[in-house]
């Protein structure tokens, strides 16, 4: 046995707790270790000494204020956790309700951020108005006593606005802007209508028709800034929901009257009174034609706005100047302008968010503190 055993053992030597075979080891190691036998006779002196002091009484009431200390510990309610100690069934339930409301203002942020792709159908390879044509075509060839889609029918409420827009644009080179003008309505979902190059005097000039979605008529009109310098710009709005509402009530009422000719038609019995319902029914199936060529170019025309575009090459200076100090800054300008916008619609998104999620947070902190208290209740 090491010293610094013996050493942790003289505690129960000194009370007679250790065996005769240990015992008999601390004698033997006491007999050659003097550290051991002064820290023995310390260690009987402190024994001697703790023996002789007088008992101290604790103070009176001493015991009644830790009884009722250790009561009023005993009544506090426990601890809340954020996450209120519900039974098992009411956590499932509650974390469903938060995931269904989720869902929901997801569901609804889609449906109104959306692009315009995700509230049609659109083949492969179908443009906008081809696809609006498609969707609204065969409406003639309805049978008899159905009711036939007329473009618009059910979003009379809606207002009906051919917008257009016509923009004059500066350029270095009319071939990278052509480019660009491409991308910013595909990127839009649009497509480019018509186009056209020349040069006059040397100078190369090109104009362009774009169409694109109206929700995307504002971000293509601001596009068209980073391509160049914007030397004119002018929007004008014509509002046709007035024409388009009269013109489907006239459809509605013509293929009405339509279905009554056909029924004379069957009842007829002169080979007179079927030449002229015949000829009727030839004037009204016109009418109806016209009628639905005009609703359908208004619905081309107030889903896709119009951008007319003219591109115009800047003339170069002839300058003996090493650098153009001008065309950078104004580069310059024009990152910096595109950096705070981007930044401010960023921020814009985000604040949209966070508005469409405070109902639900606030609905949230009221129910959580309403079983906050409830459990406090059943506590106290």
């Amino acid at each position: 046995m090491r010293s610094m055993h013996v050493t942790d053992a003289l505690s129960a030597y000194v009370d007679g707790a250790l065996n005769e075979g240990e015992r008999a080891h601390v004698e033997r190691h006491l007999e050659t270790c003097e550290d051991c036998r002064r820290h023995l006779s310390a260690l009987r002196d402190l024994v001697t000494t703790v023996r002789s002091v007088e008992p101290v009484a604790a103070p009176e009431g001493f015991r009644a204020q830790v009884r009722s200390r250790v009561e009023q510990i005993g009544a506090r309610p426990a601890a809340t956790r954020w996450w209120p100690s519900l039974p098992m069934p009411w956590r499932v339930l509650s974390a469903a309700a938060a995931v269904l409301v989720m869902g929901i203002f997801a569901l609804n942020l889609l449906r109104t951020e959306g692009p315009v792709a995700m509230r049609e159908f659109r083949g492969p390879g179908d443009s906008p108005a081809v696809t609006g044509d498609r969707m609204r075509s065969a409406a003639p060839s309805a049978p008899e006593g159905a009711q036939r889609a007329i473009p618009g029918q059910n979003t009379l409420a809606l207002r009906r606005v051919i917008r257009t827009a016509q923009v004059e644009v500066e350029v270095d080179r009319v071939e990278d802007a052509a480019e660009r003008l491409l991308r910013i309505a595909e990127e839009a979902g649009g497509f480019i209508a018509d186009s056209s190059y020349a040069e006059t005097n040397g100078v190369p000039h090109a104009s362009f028709v774009l169409r694109v979605p109206v929700p995307r008529f504002a971000g293509a009109v601001a596009a068209l800034e980073g391509v160049g310098h914007v030397a004119r710009r002018s929007i004008h709005g014509q509002d046709v929901t007035e024409e388009f509402i009269d013109l489907e009530a006239r459809v509605r009422n013509l293929e009405r009257h339509e279905r009554q000719l056909l029924t004379f038609m069957d009842r007829a019995t002169k080979v007179s009174e079927l030449l002229a319902i015949e000829q009727e029914l030839a004037r009204v199936r016109g009418e109806i034609e016209s009628s639905t060529g005009r609703v359908r170019y208004l619905s081309n025309q107030t889903d896709l706005a119009t951008l007319a575009v003219a591109v115009r090459q800047k003339t170069k200076k002839t300058s003996g100047a090493l650098w153009d100090f001008g065309a950078t800054l104004q580069r310059m300008q024009a990152a910096f302008v595109a950096t705070v916008r981007q930044v401010l619609a960023a921020v814009e998104n985000v604040g949209i968010v966070i508005s469409a999620l405070l109902p639900v947070l606030t609905l949230g902190a009221l129910a959580w503190l309403a079983v906050r208290r409830w459990q406090l209740r059943r506590a106290s």
